[in-house]
């Protein structure tokens, strides 16, 4: 929405006829190409998941009951893992580019609360069900303006941002058949909708228009401003104006 706004305050800017004759008179001037290093912004893009995690066991260590009815779900404890503070687990690598991709791994922590009947108390009782899922992912980029030639190619900042995180739905099944017969009868499955943006910037060779010549003629301020008078309100509700045209000095008054 503010880039929109934003598009449109540009383009109702252009139509002022004053920026329209600026511009003209700039693009007649001659202008030559002059490398400069800069940050430049190489690649971006973005993606969206839904993941399918199952969670056979409650937070006490019990097989998920038969009748577990979920009643509310969450996603909490994201971490990127290699950004900032947060270490990598082993063999996970950092986040790093791989052809038209950045890749790079997220830690998360889901949580389902259901009712179930409890037969030892003869009370229906909620429980909760949770457990940490870790996966990686790749998030398909496009290089912007032909992508940078890098001053140094190892030296490439990436910046991931987490646009989307939560449970969509969550439901008792049965145990899927790709589980062995070992695992609880009964799971729940969870719905988890995650996005993500990945930008990769890095120290460029950047070509800008430069001219010899003034691009757009400033107007230079005016040095004769007048000077403003002093002011103050005056305190009196009701006064007579007095002029003294002359100024007597001491002088005068000696005999």
């Amino acid at each position: 929405m503010e880039n929109m706004d934003l598009t449109a305050k540009i383009k109702e800017a252009w139509q002022n006829p004053e920026i329209q004759a600026l511009a003209r008179r700039c693009f007649r001037k001659k202008f030559n190409n002059t490398p400069v290093i800069m940050e430049k912004v190489c690649a971006s893009g973005s993606k969206c998941f839904h993941d399918v995690y199952y969670l056979f066991q409650t937070e006490c260590g019990n097989p998920v009951p038969a009748d577990a009815c979920p009643i509310n779900a969450v996603v909490s404890n994201f971490v990127i893992c290699g950004v900032g503070c947060e270490p990598c687990p082993p063999r996970v690598l950092p986040p790093r580019r791989v052809n038209d991709c950045v890749l790079f791994t997220v830690k998360y922590k889901v949580r389902v609360w259901f009712e179930f009947f409890d037969a030892g108390s003869g009370c229906l009782e909620v429980g909760m069900a949770s457990e940490f899922f870790t996966k990686e992912v790749a998030i398909p980029v496009e290089d912007i303006d032909g992508g940078c030639i890098l001053c140094n190619p190892e030296s490439v900042d990436l910046c991931i941002r987490r646009l989307k995180l939560d449970c969509l739905r969550a439901l008792l099944v049965p145990r899927p058949s790709e589980f062995p017969c070992t695992y609880p009868p009964y799971a729940i499955e969870v719905t988890v909708e995650n996005e993500y943006f990945a930008l990769e910037s890095g120290r460029s060779i950047v070509c800008i228009l430069t001219s010899n010549e003034d691009c757009i003629d400033l107007p230079f301020p005016n040095g004769s401003c007048p000077c403003p008078p002093f002011e103050r309100e005056p305190q009196c509700c009701e006064y007579s104006e007095q002029f003294n045209y002359t100024a007597e000095s001491s002088s005068d008054n000696i005999p």
